[in-house]
C-alpha cells in the first residue's frame, strides 16, 4: 500500500511543475547537474525516485545536497532497494558478509561513509507514495514497483497491467531501471521510467533529469539532458579509497559511467554463471577468481 501525501498550496492545476530525479548512486556531479538544472526550471517540488548512494565515491557529499535542496523546494523521498540493504545491515551488520571485495565492498564502503542521521533519513522514507497536489491528478511513486523496492517491471506487461490497476495516481513514476520506458494501461493510466541521473544505462543518451508539466489537467514528461563531468567522477574512485574496497565492481562501475551501459550487472551475472559452472557451493560473496575472470571475459580489465 502507498504512503498518501496531501499538499496544501494557494495554487495549483494547469501550470504546476515537478522534477523527478532518479537513481543518484552516489554521483554528487551528476546531483549537482541535476540541481542546476531545477533552479533554472525552478519546479513547484522534486520527487525524488531512490537509490541515492552506493556504487559512487564520497556518498556523504550526495547527502548533504539532498539536505540542502529539501530546505529549499518542497521534496517527496522514496526508498530505494539500495537502502533497504543499508538499512538491512545496520539491523544485522554480522549477518550480510560484507567485506572489501568485488561482492560487497562498495555497499560496506557506503555504508562507513554515511551517518546515523543519513540512515535514519532512509528509514523515515516510505516504498511508495501517492503525491496529490491542488487542482492536479494523483501521483503514484515509487522506486521499482509499489510493492517491491527492488523488482523488474519494465517490460512486462502483465506486471504493468496489476500495478495500474491497483495504484491510486493516474500515473505511476519508476525508477531502478536507469532506463526510460513508457507504458499505456489498459484503464489508461500510464507507467513512465525515468532516466538515471547518476549512471545512466540509455544507450548513449547521456544523464538526463525529467520534469513533469501539468497540460490540460494531465501530467505530461519530458526528459532533459545534464552535463556531467565523467572525468571528476571517475576520478574520485581512486581518491576516496572506492576502487581499492570494491575492486572489479568498482571498475564496472567505471566502465559503466564511460560506456552507459550495465558493466556490473553482466559481470556479477557471468561470474556466478563461472563459478556454478565451477560447482561452487558458498554464500554470497563469491571469490575474487571468479570475478576477475568474469571482468576480463567482458574486457573490464
Amino acid at each position: 500500500m502507498c504512503y498518501t501525501i496531501e499538499v496544501i498550496a494557494e495554487q495549483g492545476g494547469d501550470g504546476m511543475k515537478l522534477a523527478v530525479i532518479s537513481d543518484i548512486h552516489s554521483n554528487y556531479i551528476a546531483l549537482e547537474a541535476a540541481l542546476i538544472s531545477v533552479r533554472r526550471e525552478k519546479p513547484d517540488g522534486i520527487v525524488f525516485l531512490g537509490d541515492y548512494v552506493s556504487d559512487c565515491p564520497y556518498p556523504q557529499k550526495t547527502m548533504e545536497q539532498l539536505y540542502a535542496v529539501k530546505e529549499e523546494y518542497p521534496c517527496y523521498f522514496i526508498r530505494g532497494n539500495r537502502e533497504d540493504y543499508l538499512l538491512a545491515h545496520r539491523r544485522n551488520p554480522e549477518g550480510d558478509g560484507w567485506m572489501r571485495s568485488s561482492s560487497s565492498g562498495s555497499l560496506l564502503y557506503t555504508y562507513e561513509n554515511l551517518t546515523e542521521r543519513d540512515l535514519d533519513f532512509f528509514a523515515s522514507m516510505p516504498g511508495c507514495m501517492d503525491i496529490t497536489l491542488p487542482g492536479c491528478p494523483v501521483l503514484t511513486v515509487c522506486h521499482a514497483s509499489p510493492a517491491k523496492t527492488k523488482e523488474w517491471i519494465y517490460g512486462h506487461a502483465s506486471q504493468l497491467e496489476h500495478y495500474s490497476s491497483t495504484i491510486a495516481g493516474e500515473l505511476l513514476l519508476c525508477g531502478h531501471t536507469h532506463k526510460t520506458g513508457f507504458y499505456q494501461a489498459k484503464n489508461d493510466k500510464r507507467v513512465i521510467f525515468c532516466p538515471s541521473v547518476g549512471l545512466p544505462q540509455d544507450e548513449k543518451s547521456h544523464a538526463r533529469i525529467t520534469y513533469l508539466d501539468l497540460i490540460a489537467g494531465k501530467w505530461v514528461p519530458r526528459m532533459l539532458p545534464l552535463h556531467v563531468d565523467n572525468d571528476a567522477v571517475i576520478a574520485g574512485f581512486s581518491e576516496s579509497g572506492l576502487l581499492d574496497a570494491a575492486d572489479i565492481w568498482a571498475k564496472c562501475i567505471i566502465r559503466a559511467i564511460r560506456e552507459e551501459r550495465d558493466y556490473a550487472a553482466q559481470c556479477v551475472t557471468l561470474a556466478w554463471h563461472m563459478a556454478t559452472a565451477d560447482h561452487y557451493h558458498g554464500n554470497g560473496v563469491l571469490p575474487e577468481e571468479y570475478w576477475q575472470a568474469a571482468a576480463k571475459k567482458l574486457g573490464v580489465i
